[in-house]
């Protein structure tokens, strides 16, 4: 059987597919501490939209020309205070979840890559698999290098990952500096994953919209209250 770089599209239905079990895994360990820290995150997320919609307020009371208004605004003192805050709460909410998951998508890639069927779960619904340079299994080193790169990967705002779009060999930054391959078993998506993907950009998008119209709600309150 003939087989073929995997492309961008088919290692992103892979990891979201990976996504749905490492999710919930690495949330759980860290549910005690990340609990009480979304509550106190949400509320300082509140409190920058509402500064945002006061100081936009008093900017207008004080005739501050349009276009020297958002400069105005993002130099007031409780916007740089708010933001601040907001800052530490992201930082407290976040580094729990992101430890165990490192350590619990370590496990999973490293078991599972350097095993026998040499994929995830995710990566043998798409059928792909595994390799190294020389199309033989990696070792457990190996396996843990490409994941400790995928880290790198995720520092550069994912432009290591974007470069699986570039042919022909369609290798990410963690690849590269892994030494390793995906390959495919087939060159096209199957019809199931492709509406997988298109179903998990519909739900990230609604999610943003959803977002964007309680921070724009947040903001026009507290704007009109300093109005009055």
């Amino acid at each position: 059987m003939s087989i073929q770089p995997a492309g961008l599209w088919q290692r992103s239905a892979a990891w979201t597919l990976d996504a749905v079990v490492l999710g919930p895994l690495s949330l759980l360990p860290a549910w005690p501490l990340v609990s009480g820290r979304a509550a106190a995150f949400a509320q300082q997320m509140n409190a920058l939209l509402e500064a945002c919609g006061n100081a936009m307020g008093r900017a207008i009371i004080e005739g501050v020309p349009l276009p020297a208004l958002a400069l105005t605004v993002m130099q007031d003192p409780s916007i740089r205070a708010s933001t601040a805050e907001l800052e530490h709460a992201l930082w407290a909410l976040g580094w729990p979840p992101a430890a165990t998951l490192f350590v619990v998508s370590a496990i999973y890639h490293i078991a599972l890559e350097a095993g026998p069927r040499q994929a995830t779960p995710g990566q043998r619904l798409l059928g792909l698999q595994v390799t190294d340079a020389r199309r033989h299994r990696l070792s457990p080193g190996r396996a843990l290098l490409r994941h400790v790169a995928g880290v790198a990967s995720w520092l550069t705002l994912n432009i290591g990952h974007l470069m699986a779009a570039v042919p022909p060999l369609h290798q990410t930054l963690p690849d590269r500096l892994s030494g390793t391959r995906l390959w495919a078993a087939r060159p096209r998506m199957p019809a199931w994953a492709v509406a997988w993907l298109a179903l998990v950009g519909t739900l990230a998008m609604a999610l943003g919209v959803w977002w964007m119209a309680n921070a724009m709600a947040t903001m026009q309150g507290a704007l009109e209250q300093s109005l009055r």
